[in-house]
């Protein structure tokens, strides 16, 4: 009986008690039992009926859905995956949102820190509508276009008109050493096919193409510079001056075959004119070699150890059998059964020079949009002090995750390759908004008789399993999204999971903390108004107005 005794619970040990009393009556208690019963709160009157009398054997029935042991213990039944993981989540919710109440302007200085650090690749990039712009057209009996549009346009942009200012020709060179003998050190992987770049500049300048309207050569059709930009002098010994435009991985070496025989450290002069520090724009590696740099295969660790650049000629002027000659010969001297290169085709390129109001208007009406209906949403919100404020709040986040998600994107190489402008309208219809009244309204509906830290922090536990669910399956969708294989739904999808991302971190941190100023700000409110009643003080009289300047009387 003392054995079972210490294993019930406490609600059994009312049960225990009365059947010692009654025991005792009838003198089968032992002595020490009764300092054990009558020392007892809440125990029973005696009774002497035959229905009040309990067998020590008689154990309560456990209640429905729970299990019981032979000594009469109840087990509680134990906690599903989902429960305990639901549980988790909102814990963590709840402390973090003491700690964005406790700590506010941290928690905003470190938001803002994280919000330029991640937006810093942004100011090498050409703003929303500026970005170039491509038209494709055939390359058989090609001829420039009028200057002013004749007939119907149909698909060609307003931009292509009249001669461009020059024509891009790249010669594509892949090269490798093979077969590759593991006692060869990395740089003999890009020293051999870069050392073959002197001997095609030669043969692409001294090549000519004799028909019957003369004699040609490339000294007639390249586009002629003369003195460099004030902001490239620095690379004068680099690129080519007072001569035909062309350009190669030689002019590394000023395309002299004996500076380059000579250079002891080939890496070190490819990356001496690199920037220092954080670079996303296209640097002087890309543009002598023709391909990103990543894609060069110049590096100590490429696996694959085949080198890719071009030799890039500007024209002046367009002539398709030049062209083709060259082509021809190149083909003779350097045949290569794989060549995979399309000729059939001309890309035409278009710089703008400036941002067009045209261009700004779906951006500035989406963003207008979003603020209004922040606005009129938090207006049937009555507990907080600043509709405005947490409107303009709630753009900022959408804005600056967006800014967040395309600077990340850019820093690990993800150049976006539609237009900007088109970009973040659609980006605002896949990160959500309803986060931010969720969390608006969970909080606001909180006691308001609880510290401001302990109302956030409960208002985000609250809606923390719904968030993350939504969150989740957000992410489920754009992932499938990204298995369909076709290149701009995936580059939409990989913006998209990083603003996805950058907006729930900016959620977390800064609008909830901003929330949880302007929740302290209604409680501060709300206390001025009510201490003068609660003391017994007239309420504050309202300013006297200023009268108003009367004019001088007239003479």
């Amino acid at each position: 009986a003392a054995r079972d005794f210490t294993l019930l619970s406490v609600s059994d040990r009312f049960l225990w008690l009365e059947v010692l009393i009654v025991s005792r009556q009838r003198g089968k208690t032992p002595q020490n039992s009764r300092e054990t019963s009558t020392g007892q709160r809440g125990s029973h009157p005696p009774s002497h009926g035959r229905g009040a009398v309990r067998s020590l054997d008689a154990r309560r029935a456990p209640p429905p859905g729970s299990a019981a042991l032979p000594n009469g213990c109840q087990l509680t039944p134990r906690m599903t995956v989902s429960e305990r993981l639901r549980q988790r989540i909102s814990a963590a919710f709840y402390r973090h949102g003491l700690l964005c109440a406790s700590y506010p302007v941290p928690i905003i200085l470190f938001t803002a820190l994280c919000i330029l650090a991640c937006c810093y690749p942004l100011l090498k990039l050409p703003l929303p509508g500026t970005g170039p712009e491509e038209f494709t057209t055939g390359l058989r009996d090609y001829a420039p276009p009028p200057p002013e549009p004749q007939g119907d346009p149909g698909d060609r942009p307003d931009w292509y008109r009249g001669p461009p200012v020059a024509y891009i020709q790249q010669v594509l060179v892949k090269a490798a050493v093979s077969p590759w003998d593991n006692r060869l050190v990395p740089v003999d992987a890009f020293r051999s096919p870069l050392g073959r770049v002197f001997s095609l500049v030669e043969e692409i300048r001294n090549h000519v193409h004799k028909d019957s309207s003369g004699v040609h050569s490339l000294e007639e059709l390249c586009l002629q510079v003369t003195d460099l930009l004030p902001g490239l002098r620095r690379m004068q010994a680099v690129l080519p001056e007072h001569g035909c435009l062309l350009v190669s991985p030689g002019n590394y070496w000023q395309n002299q075959r004996e500076r380059f025989d000579s250079d002891p450290d080939i890496l070190r002069t490819v990356h001496q004119h690199e920037p220092k520090g954080l670079h996303t724009s296209a640097t002087l590696r890309d543009l002598l070699f023709g391909v990103p740099g990543k894609h060069t295969g110049v590096s100590l660790y490429s696996r694959k150890h085949v080198v890719t650049y071009t030799i890039t000629v500007v024209l002046q002027s367009y002539d398709a059998r030049f062209v083709g000659s060259l082509r021809s010969r190149l083909r003779q001297l350097h045949p290569s059964a794989n060549c995979s290169v399309r000729e059939d085709h001309m890309v035409h390129v278009h710089f703008k020079e400036e941002i067009g109001i045209a261009e700004l208007i779906p951006l500035v009406t989406t963003y207008i949009i979003l603020f209004a209906y922040i606005y009129f949403s938090t207006r049937k919100i009555d507990m907080v002090k600043s509709k405005w404020g947490l409107a303009l709040a709630a753009v900022v986040t959408v804005l600056s995750s967006l800014l967040m998600s395309v600077g990340l994107c850019t820093l690990f190489g993800l150049t976006p390759t539609l237009n900007g402008g088109e970009i973040f309208p659609y980006l605002v219809v896949v990160i959500g908004l309803e986060n931010v009244l969720v969390l608006t309204k969970s909080v606001v509906s909180t006691p308001v008789d609880l510290e401001v830290r302990l109302r956030i922090a409960q208002g985000l536990s609250n809606e923390s399993w719904s968030i993350m669910k939504n969150m989740a399956t957000e992410l489920g969708i754009i992932l499938i999204g990204y298995f369909t294989l076709v290149p701009a739904i995936q580059e939409f999808c990989l913006f998209a999971v990083v603003g996805l991302v950058s907006d729930f971190f900016l959620q977390m941190f800064f609008f909830t903390t901003v929330l949880s100023i302007d929740i302290r700000r209604m409680e501060l409110a709300d206390l001025n108004r009510r201490l003068p009643a609660e003391a017994g003080l007239p309420p504050p009289k309202p300013a006297p107005l200023r009268p108003r300047d009367s004019p001088a009387p007239p003479r």
